[in-house]
């Protein structure tokens, strides 16, 4: 068995990719949240626990499909696997949040194919074609701008990213009062 030895960096340069790819799930969630409530309720309201533009539901169910890179010469089979990991992921989130702390950040209930409000079928089919969106046209673009940028500079944003985002977890936890359901 021939197992090439990975380096501390090549290891870093891997979970600093993961992180952004967390982050593009985080931020694109929260586009389409905003965009989403907007359209059908005529108002922008920051969704979500954290106080920033990032939700991470969307960058859990991000690392997620990224996992099915490996079937992406297969569309079908994707979606369907996009379809199956965010509705796990919605669920068991959903499940989580009001079981054990209380919260229902969604709710679902009254709309068609809902299971105890916490996951539809509208939310599982729109979760899988941005799983599909995100393998055949964000992260693509993701990995060819993390090429094109030195592993320095790359590991810089990681690193201020993380900090921003690891501060914005606590006053969130200190002092944001999500909007539940």
């Amino acid at each position: 068995m021939n197992v090439k030895a990975i380096t501390k960096q090549q290891m870093v340069d891997g979970l600093c990719y993961l992180f952004l790819v967390f982050l593009i799930g985080c931020l694109t969630g929260w586009i389409y949240e905003e965009v989403f409530y907007w359209y059908t309720e005529g108002m922008l309201r920051n969704r979500g626990i954290l106080y920033g533009p990032w939700l991470p539901i969307y960058g859990i169910g991000s690392l997620g499909i990224y996992a099915m890179k490996p079937v992406k010469k297969h569309p079908i089979l994707l979606f369907l696997l996009c379809a199956a990991v965010t509705g796990g992921v919605e669920y068991i989130i959903g499940y989580v949040g009001i079981r054990f702390f209380h919260l229902r950040l969604w709710d679902y209930r009254g709309l068609f194919l809902n299971v105890q409000g916490i996951i539809c079928l509208r939310s599982v089919v729109t979760f899988a074609v941005m799983g599909v969106v995100f393998h055949y046209m964000l992260e693509p673009v993701a990995e060819k701008l993390v090429e094109k940028t030195s592993p320095g500079k790359v590991r810089l944003v990681c690193l201020v990213l993380l900090i921003l985002f690891l501060a914005d977890c606590v006053l969130s936890a200190l002092f944001r009062a999500p909007i539940t359901y």
